[in-house]
Formats: structure tokens, C-alpha cells, sequence
């Protein structure tokens, strides 16, 4: 059976799997990320164009992150405890096959919302889209990072309640300490140092280039940097998914 076909009956065994909750993520993601955009208009009534792209771009940056910040490792976190894995590790697939399907139903479940926060917030703040050609690469990693890097701390969680308190901990941190709905320079200087080393600034950096004008044009140290991140949270994910027995 080739690693193809894997993939496909790894969607179809997920999509059956999930079939239930998935409709319901869906709308929330889409309420999550239109509500983000259009209650800020009610907080500060007087938000010009360019801190509609903040709004609107951090919201999209944030759900694409939240896939591999919390869907995924909780996803991970129950299947831990109903040993699911177990079943899944001793078929004869690759282990790889069954990340990525898994990796494509929860990208197929954000999308929507990633979208249509961006049409939204674009007519509610007056800003014209300019979406660039680079944009599927550009979300594609942003997503794939973070899924990585958080499937990995999944795996090596030693219980299912460790991993929803440390993923809630990082939501809380990502909307309120890292240069996703502002610019990094309204950082305190020791948080603001630390982001250029961390992937956060960049993923924001990479969906406000592709999609809007005027805020970060130059994509490359950004494709750079998360695709460092990537790499470093794909081989760790290998490491972590080829030593379970």
C-alpha cells in the first residue's frame, strides 16, 4: 500500500472518527474570529484601516496558530487516553500518514474562518485585500509549525490535563504578549527580543504580507525563520512519533 493511500484512508477513518464535533468547531472558529474583529469596533470605535490589518490579520494568524495550539495536541491528549494509539501505531501505515491526514481535516475545519474573518474585516474597516501568490505556502507553514511543534509536546505530556492547562496558557500568552494584533515594537524590550527569535512574529508577519499591503512586505527572513522552526518541529515530531513502541 503506498504512502498515498495511506493518507486517504487515514482522512477518511479521522473524518468518520470526528465526524460529529467537526461541524460544530467550524462555526465556533468562524464566531471566534468574526466576533474578534468586529467587537474590537465596539472597544475602540475609531480603528482607521491600519489597525483594521492588525485586527484582521491577527485573527487569522491566531486561528491557523490555535490548529496546532489546540486542536490537535487535545485531539492528541484523548486519544493518549483511550489508548487509540496503540490500535493506530500496530497497523501496518506509516505513523507519518496519519499526522498529515489528521493535519489536513483540522486545516480543512479552520480555513473557513481564516477567510471569511478576512472579508469581514476588511469591509468593516475600510481596507482593500491584496492577496499575494505566496499565500497558501505562507498559511500552509504557519499551520504545519505550530502542528508540529505542539503534536510533538502532546506526545510527551504525561496527562491529558497537563496538556490543556499548558495549551491555555499559551492561548492567553499569544493574544496578549506577542506581536500578532500589533507591532512588536510595543513590546516591553526584553519580550520584544525574544520574539525575533521565536516564530510567533514571524507567522503573523507572513499572513499580514500575503494578504494585505502597507504593514510587512519583505516575506523573506519570514519564510526564513518559520521555515527554520519547521523543520526543527518536524524532526523533533519524528524523533517523538518513531520511538513510541
Amino acid at each position: 500500500m503506498t504512502w498515498l493511500t495511506q493518507y486517504r484512508l487515514m482522512i477518511k477513518w479521522q473524518a468518520l472518527n470526528l465526524k460529529v464535533i467537526l461541524p460544530f468547531i467550524m462555526v465556533i472558529q468562524i464566531m471566534v474570529g468574526v466576533g474578534t474583529v468586529i467587537g474590537y469596533s465596539f472597544l475602540l470605535p475609531n480603528i482607521d484601516s491600519l489597525t483594521g490589518k492588525y485586527f484582521a490579520t491577527g485573527a487569522s494568524t491566531l486561528s491557523l496558530i490555535t490548529l496546532g495550539l489546540v486542536f490537535v495536541p487535545q485531539g492528541v491528549a484523548e486519544m493518549k487516553q483511550k489508548q487509540t494509539f496503540e490500535y493506530i501505531w500496530a497497523l501496518p501505515i506509516s505513523r507519518f500518514a496519519f499526522i498529515a491526514a489528521d493535519f489536513t481535516i483540522w486545516m480543512a475545519v479552520v480555513l473557513p474562518s481564516v477567510v471569511l474573518t478576512l472579508f469581514v474585516a476588511s469591509w468593516r474597516y475600510d481596507f482593500g485585500l491584496e492577496i499575494s501568490p505566496l499565500i497558501g505556502p505562507a498559511f500552509f507553514l504557519t499551520a504545519l509549525t505550530g502542528v508540529a511543534l505542539d503534536t510533538s509536546l502532546a506526545h510527551l505530556s504525561p496527562s491529558q490535563v497537563l496538556t490543556g492547562v499548558v495549551t491555555n496558557v499559551l492561548i492567553f500568552s499569544l493574544f496578549l504578549f506577542s506581536p500578532i494584533y500589533f507591532p512588536n515594537d510595543r513590546l516591553p524590550l526584553v519580550v520584544e527580543k525574544l520574539h525575533q527569535g521565536l516564530p510567533i512574529k514571524y507567522m503573523g508577519d507572513l499572513v499580514r504580507g500575503t494578504v494585505t499591503t502597507g504593514i510587512h512586505d519583505d516575506l523573506g527572513v519570514a519564510f526564513a525563520v518559520v521555515g527554520g522552526w519547521c523543520l526543527f518541529s518536524l524532526i523533533i515530531l519524528y524523533r517523538v512519533v518513531t520511538r513510541r513502541g
